[in-house]
């Protein structure tokens, strides 16, 4: 089946320490119009970051009768906490609460990507390969397992390892 994929990337923050967000449009259809996702419009919420997954400006894509969260629960320090030692992670069970009334609770999933890449594969690196592979296992990338692995190996970069953390 042929898919159409509209993205915009919103990448100008993380120059000075800020979040970065991506929305991505898989359709079988032709997408139309910007490829930023309505509110309440997304059916993933794919969060390699807990602190900004929990924002409200972020979540207004979420529905909690549509919207699957996979969630990395690694605490990535933002700027300001690695600057200022008065600066606090906010508490890591408030921020999943917030996303889980978002979305669906009963089938998301928190894994920390990052202490799983470091254990598994020595490098922080594929965190984020794992946790599109928990999505996808999950049911909630509606890409064949082909393409995805096509897509890796075509990027050309840590290939095994990429497919490996996917995996």
């Amino acid at each position: 089946a042929e898919a159409h994929v509209a993205g915009l990337d919103q990448t100008g923050l993380s120059q000075k320490g800020g979040p970065v967000t991506s929305d991505v449009r898989i359709s079988a259809q032709p997408i139309d119009g910007a490829g930023r996702t309505s509110a309440a419009g997304a059916d993933l919420y794919l969060a390699f970051d807990v602190l900004g997954a929990s924002a409200p400006k972020n979540l207004a894509v979420c529905d909690p009768e549509r919207t699957v969260a996979v969630v990395s629960t690694h605490r990535t320090p933002t700027g300001k906490m690695v600057v200022d030692p008065d600066a606090r992670f906010p508490e890591l069970t408030a921020q999943l609460e917030a996303i889980d009334a978002r979305t669906r609770r009963d089938v998301n999933v928190h894994l920390d990507a990052q202490a799983l890449a470091e254990r598994l594969f020595g490098d922080h690196m594929p965190s984020n390969l794992l946790a599109l592979g928990a999505a996808w296992q999950r049911g909630a990338l509606p890409l064949s397992l082909e393409a995805i692995e096509q897509a890796i190996r075509l990027n050309g970069a840590a290939v095994e390892q990429n497919l490996a953390a996917f995996h």
